[in-house]
């Protein structure tokens, strides 16, 4: 049974319960991996509404195709025994013996806690960390992963609201990143140690945010984004932080953080095959990709910001789509990098834009409306999505003072006006090779032509494009 399945008496039930003592916002914060934006907005949406939370939670999550059982082994893991009652006449047999490993003594303990948490005569509209921070209470580390998801948001909004509470914020934001974090805090000294004293052997990129170099900590390959703004370092920071809530196939995880040197320090997972435009370029020792294998990245990326656009609620754009943010691991499969500017998306469904008062991200790659007018929405990002399925397709640079158009977007809508056949631009890596696959280069360019019209509202959105490609077949395609 799916979550939107519900009997009406048993989400009735389920609602009173969650909303009791807030225990929806474990629910969907601890266990259901919702951000702390997503938790806000869901209270706003209950209370402009006036409606339970927990139903809110329900719909948004149940969009997803969750199931039933799915949520009782959440309520399982929040020891929460009244909920997992209501919900034993809807779910398999097998799952009650889960219910009985609890029983009363769980709940009674798990209320205490809350009850024994509870800080007197503080503001009730900070989050609970905070008070605690400021009355000098310690927290055990499982006690701190109930509420973890108020980090993110409370810093964010820090961030933004330096310029009106002094210098207080910035203490607060390393009390907050020492203390309440759960994702771990290395120390500068390894990070420096474990790339050979920030060697320049070991340097994988750089960009607008810092250096990215290899290295290995404790046996473990990572790669390290040492950033370059130190003033800046918060904000970057929380924005990556932030992402490591948005758990996917195709978005790159952060292992940890380091604030303790000179420099704030990103960890992710090493990605053995370098990046898109590594392997476009050739600048690593890999052979050139195959079509199975421009396939495989193509149809990931676009998976990946499929996900990000259609998150229930608000959706998140990322800004800065381009073959050096996409990243592949020893199999070729892609993942999307590179969050320092991101944002989230015009809120409502009436809303298809907004206002940003600075223009980010890398200028071949944006389209024309987000340069002139500043207008940020998710076809922003479907523009530098169709930037890419060019490069992958002809491998042309995306900028080239040397042809009669400066920019790669521009060139080959004049290509395209003239009736050229794209299979002639196929990456001259592979064209006329047994890789070559003129079809596919084709199709390749179609979506990129389709996805970078002038017009916003002429461009597909990322689950059209995903399903065009899932739609496509061609000889090797059940091996990608």
């Amino acid at each position: 049974m799916y979550i939107y399945e519900l009997p009406f008496e048993i989400n009735k039930e389920l609602c009173r319960l969650l909303d009791n003592d807030d225990d929806w916002k474990e629910l969907a914060g601890v266990h259901m991996k919702y951000s702390a934006f997503d938790v806000n907005e869901i209270e706003q949406v209950a209370n402009r509404q006036v409606s339970s939370p927990t139903n809110q939670l329900f719909t948004r999550w149940g969009q997803l195709n969750h199931r039933v059982e799915e949520l009782f082994i959440l309520l399982y893991r929040m020891k929460h025994i009244p909920a997992l009652r209501c919900l034993v006449p809807i779910v398999d047999s097998r799952f009650h013996r889960l219910l009985q490993k609890q029983d009363s003594k769980c709940l009674k303990e798990k209320h205490h806690l809350q009850k024994t948490l509870k800080v007197e005569g503080s503001d009730t509209s900070l989050p609970l960390p905070v008070m605690l921070i400021e009355k000098n209470y310690s927290l055990l580390r499982k006690e701190l992963a109930t509420f973890i998801y108020f980090l993110s948001g409370f810093i964010y909004f820090l961030q933004n609201s330096s310029s009106t509470l002094g210098s207080k914020p910035d203490a607060l934001d390393d009390e907050f990143l020492r203390s309440v974090s759960a994702i771990p805090m290395l120390k500068y000294e390894d990070l420096r140690e474990a790339t050979n004293n920030w060697s320049d052997s070991n340097l994988l990129g750089k960009g607008g945010f810092g250096k990215v170099y290899k290295g290995e900590w404790k046996l473990l390959p990572v790669a390290v984004k040492k950033l370059l703004d130190n003033d800046g370092k918060n904000k970057e920071l929380i924005r990556e932080m932030c992402l490591n809530q948005y758990r996917h196939d195709n978005i790159l995880p952060l292992y940890g953080y380091s604030l303790g040197g000179p420099e704030a320090c990103l960890v992710y997972q090493l990605m053995a095959g370098g990046s898109l435009e590594q392997r476009l370029r050739c600048k690593s020792y890999h052979p050139p990709l195959t079509w199975s294998q421009r396939y495989r990245i193509a149809h990931g990326v676009a998976r990946g910001l499929q996900y990000l656009h259609t998150m229930a609620g608000t959706l998140l754009i990322h800004g800065d789509i381009k073959p050096a943010n996409i990243l592949l691991d020893q199999c070729t499969m892609p993942k999307i990098g590179d969050f320092g500017l991101a944002r989230k998306g015009p809120y409502g469904e009436d809303r298809t834009h907004l206002k940003v008062s600075r223009v980010h991200g890398t200028r071949p790659y944006l389209p024309d409306e987000y340069l002139r007018t500043r207008c940020l929405s998710p076809a922003v990002d479907v523009f530098s999505y169709g930037i890419v399925m060019v490069e992958m397709a002809t491998a042309l640079p995306v900028i080239d003072k040397g042809r009669p158009v400066l920019l790669l977007s521009d060139f080959i809508h004049q290509l395209a006006r003239e009736g050229v056949d794209f299979a002639t631009e196929e990456d001259k890596n592979i064209r006329g090779s047994q890789n070559s696959n003129p079809q596919l280069c084709r199709e390749f360019v179609s979506i990129g032509l389709h996805c970078t019209k002038y017009l916003r509202q002429e461009r597909p959105t990322m689950l059209e494009v995903y399903k065009r490609l899932d739609a496509m077949d061609f000889p090797g395609k059940q091996f990608t």
